[in-house]
Parts: C-alpha cells; structure tokens; sequence
C-alpha cells in the first residue's frame, strides 16, 4: 500500500495518480473510488486511520491542482469604436446611432458574462434598452439582460431580486446521493457531494458552499 501526493496504491484494488480520480466517498464501512472514466472502485477492510490519510491526501491534491483562469479583455469594437472606452462611452442611449451596426458576438458574450459576474452585487443598475434602438448603450444593454436570465421581451415587468441572482454552481446527479456541482464559469472546477452517511464533499471542508448548494437544489 502507497499513498502520497502523486499517487493512490492499494492492492488488489487500485494503482493511479490523484489525477485520473474525481472523487471519493464511504459507504457502508466501504470506500468508493470514482474515476475519470467513471468506473466505480470499491475497497473494504480499511483502517480508520489510513481512511483519514486517504481523503485528507486527496483534498490536498485538490487545493493544489492550478485552476484555468479567465479573462474578460475587450477587443475593439469593429465598425463603432476602440476597445473599452467605447463600451463607457457607450452606456448613455443614443438615438443617433440607432441604426450602429452590430457589436460581434464574442464582445456580447464576454458582457454577458461579466453581467452574470456580478448579478448579486445590490449596487449594479441594470441598464434598460430602448426599443427599436441599435446605439451602443441598447446592445450593451440588451447584452447585460441575457447574461442575467432577462427576457428583454419583458423589461417593463418589475424585476425581482430572485431574478437577479446567478446560479454559482451547477449540480448533477452521478448515482445515489452522489451529486456533481460545478462551476458554471470553470467547468474544470467540480467537486463530489455525497448525502449519505457520512455526509461529505471531495473539497475536505465541512459545511462547505458545495453542499449546501445540493442540500438548496
């Protein structure tokens, strides 16, 4: 038996690299091991002790792992302005630009999502587009909307704060009381909640958001 930070061997059972793990769980006095291919690894007759040294091994090459980062630059704005000024500049409605041609639709994603970023911060206003309008400031406008689940089609409706809140995490189900909660702006950060006995998360921390956003689903 070897267990380290590169690797997790326990014969007859399994020899692998953190890396080729998602996550780990017990159930009934048994550890269940998850790969990347998503078979499921059974491995009984463990001590408490080498149990512990398990999952706290594998929540350390969790914290380690490097996360991708993102990033929201903004690349001029073809055929209207130049990059982010133009965007500022942008935020007061026009008339006379309602015939602008369309912003591309790589800059709307990145605002899209940067509105989705900061849906749950209680001092963004939230910029109304004018109808039959194509300036800046409506497609910009319109942009922001669709990041935060908006229908533009509605604006005139009151917006409640429940509408306003972005989901931080997606959950699925992988099996019984397994559930999968990812990131929705980093698909590669997931975790494994498991609401069995004992209740856990492949994070390592007890209480953690990722449970609760399962226990809240």
């Amino acid at each position: 038996m070897k267990i380290n930070d590169k690797a997790l061997n326990i014969p007859p059972y399994i020899s692998t690299t953190w890396d080729n793990i998602t996550s780990l769980f017990t159930q009934n006095d048994i550890l269940i091991v998850i790969l990347k291919n998503k078979v499921k690894i059974k491995i009984p007759n463990l001590e408490s002790d080498i149990l512990e040294l398990i999952f706290k091994t594998h929540a350390k090459t969790l914290e380690t792992t490097p996360k991708k980062s993102i990033s929201f630059g903004f690349p001029a704005l073809g055929g209207i302005g130049g990059g982010l000024e133009s965007i500022t500049s942008g935020m007061q409605h026009n008339p006379e630009q309602k015939n602008a041609p369309n912003i591309p639709e790589d800059i709307k994603n990145k605002i899209a999502n940067i509105a989705k970023l900061f849906a749950d911060e209680a001092s963004m206003e939230i910029p109304k587009p004018v109808d039959n309008c194509n300036c800046v400031h409506c497609q910009i406008s319109k942009a922001m909307q669709h990041g935060m689940g908006i229908n533009i089609e509605n604006l005139d409706e009151e917006v409640s704060d429940e509408d306003l809140k972005f989901r931080l995490w997606d959950i699925e189900e992988e099996g019984t009381k397994l559930f999968k909660v990812i990131n929705p702006l980093d698909q590669n950060e997931h975790y494994n909640v498991y609401l069995g006995d004992p209740l856990g998360c492949t994070c390592g921390k007890k209480n953690c958001e990722h449970l609760k956003a399962v226990l809240n689903s």
